[in-house]
């Protein structure tokens, strides 16, 4: 465990530069969006009230209030969730084969510590499920006062009131991102965390077999997307919509964990016995 925890601090820390400029573009971004969404909406409102000679109340009644649900569709704040999920998901091959690149490879000191192999997966895994939980934790700290101030920008006339309850009920986008839901919350971010896993197999495939291991890693991650949607292609096109969805997900949730019990210990076998520096 203290070889693990150490590993852990090593990963994080060496991520760290890039989590804290990605955490500080995004609230950038996305303050920004709001402010130029508010702006636009008070510019539009106020040039259509001279044109048409009409009240804030009249305006309101004849056109839509501003929305914050509006600011979040768009660049500045589905753009840097997006950009920010892209770095992770690159992160994902960046971890392990940053290790083997240049002439002092440190992968080669990385798999000879005295310790089993399978922390530095782990310690690899948790990070990343680390920093996908630091930014979901920052966005929601953002939510209340990103409302604050579109609040704070919009009269009170002007504007839709909402909460921050119905403000990620509203958003199809920020539900996924910010589950209301505790099993939700599971449900995706299970998804995800099985997702990185098969995703490891495959790299230690290639690690393994190198060109061979680039088609079976390949062939591994669609095999494991084919089999983990079956349950949905089955209840579709074979059964008629038989199934109930409660059912179809019960099965897609015991093939995941399958899915991912397969992985680790595939994952595990390669470390131990096929992986080279």
């Amino acid at each position: 465990m203290n070889r693990y925890s150490k590993l852990l601090n090593w990963e994080i820390v060496r991520f760290s530069k890039i989590f804290g400029a990605l955490g500080l573009l995004t609230t950038v971004a996305q303050f920004l969006g709001i402010w130029l969404n508010a702006k636009a909406y008070l510019s539009s409102a106020e040039n259509t009230m001279e044109r048409n000679s009409l009240t804030a109340i009249q305006y309101v009644e004849q056109f839509n209030p501003a929305k914050m649900t509006n600011s979040f569709q768009s660049i500045w704040f589905e753009g840097s969730i997006a950009l920010c999920a892209v770095t992770i998901f690159l992160y994902i091959f960046w971890t392990w084969y940053k290790e083997w690149l240049g002439k002092n490879t440190f992968a080669y000191r990385l798999l000879m510590l005295p310790t089993s192999r399978m922390n530095v997966y782990l310690a690899k895994l948790t990070a990343i499920v680390l920093y996908v939980l630091g930014f979901v934790a920052l966005q929601f700290v953002l939510l209340p006062v990103q409302l604050a101030v579109f609040n704070s920008l919009i009269p009170s006339e002007w504007r839709q009131p909402v909460t921050i309850g119905e403000l990620i009920g509203q958003n199809r986008f920020i539900h996924m991102l910010l589950p209301s839901d505790f099993i939700e919350f599971v449900l995706y971010y299970g998804a995800g965390v099985m997702s990185v896993i098969i995703l490891f197999t495959g790299i230690l495939l290639e690690r393994s077999y190198r060109i061979k291991g680039i088609v079976a890693g390949v062939l591994y991650s669609a095999a494991a997307v084919v089999i983990f949607i079956l349950p949905y292609l089955v209840a579709d096109k074979w059964l008629n919509n038989n199934w109930f969805p409660s059912e179809v997900l019960l099965y897609q949730v015991v093939i995941g964990l399958c899915l991912t019990a397969v992985s680790l210990w595939l994952s595990s076998y390669l470390l131990r016995k096929k992986v080279t520096v």
